[in-house]
């Protein structure tokens, strides 16, 4: 978590990295839609260079290089009606010339890569890796055998079964923020309304809760973490999975 001031907003990130040359990356999974979501990366990335820049540095030759990395659940609004899975933006000027490379923000759209899954060359270790990544619980032994160490690494990491009791309930926890949960639950209930749906906020956020709670316990987290990470009794989310 970052912020300037004691009195400041935290922002948490998914994954906050920094490789032996000083660049920072920033990895984000954004599992529902956001309205603002492309601004809140702007105020994360720009909260991530002030924050690793040293004051020192008065003629600005050394500010952090910031890489933003999202991975998305869902086709983006921005980029709608664009095949391509895996983007990279960054800012230019009124010629479509490079103006920096400073801060600069991939998107992958996981939705557009199952979609092209088929027709893509696994060689390609991009490609590769956005396999295993949407995959991984799926795996066959022979597959697991034939990755390379990397791979493996990236395969091992990927296991939430083997996380301690400790980092299940830091997963869960970050998973059941409030409002970011709620933000993706009024952003669903927006796009149901405009398709002449009408569904209440306490519902919404009601079944958005379930949603997601059901997901966790279909990556292997168990009731009893579930219930200290949210608040409910684990007989109320037993309950509730069972509707």
């Amino acid at each position: 978590m970052l912020s300037i001031r004691k009195e400041d907003k935290f922002v948490r990130y998914d994954l906050y990295c920094k490789n032996q040359d000083g660049k920072r990356f920033i990895v984000e999974m954004q599992n529902g839609k956001q309205e603002n979501y492309v601004d809140r990366l702007r105020v994360n990335t720009s909260l991530a260079t002030v924050q690793n820049w040293d004051e020192k540095d008065k003629y600005y030759k050394h500010v952090p290089k910031i890489y933003s990395f999202n991975i998305m659940s869902y086709d983006m609004p921005e980029f709608k009606g664009k095949k391509r899975f895996f983007s990279r933006i960054y800012n230019k000027d009124d010629d479509n010339d490079i103006f920096t490379k400073n801060i600069v923000y991939y998107f992958v759209e996981l939705s557009k890569f199952a979609a092209q899954l088929e027709t893509l060359d696994m060689s390609d270790e991009r490609n590769l890796i956005l396999y295993m990544f949407t995959n991984v619980v799926y795996l066959q032994e022979e597959e697991v055998n034939a990755l390379t160490p990397m791979q493996m690494r990236f395969y091992e990491e990927c296991q939430i079964s083997n996380f301690t009791n400790m980092e299940k309930q830091d997963y869960v926890r970050s998973l059941m923020d409030y409002p970011s949960v709620h933000e993706m639950v009024e952003c669903e209930r927006k796009e149901a309304e405009q398709a002449g749906y009408e569904r209440g906020k306490q519902e919404g956020l009601e079944q958005g809760r379930i949603e997601i709670l059901r997901k966790l316990l279909s990556d292997g987290l168990d009731a009893a973490v579930l219930a200290e990470a949210s608040g409910l009794a684990e007989s109320d989310i037993l309950a509730m999975m069972a509707r």
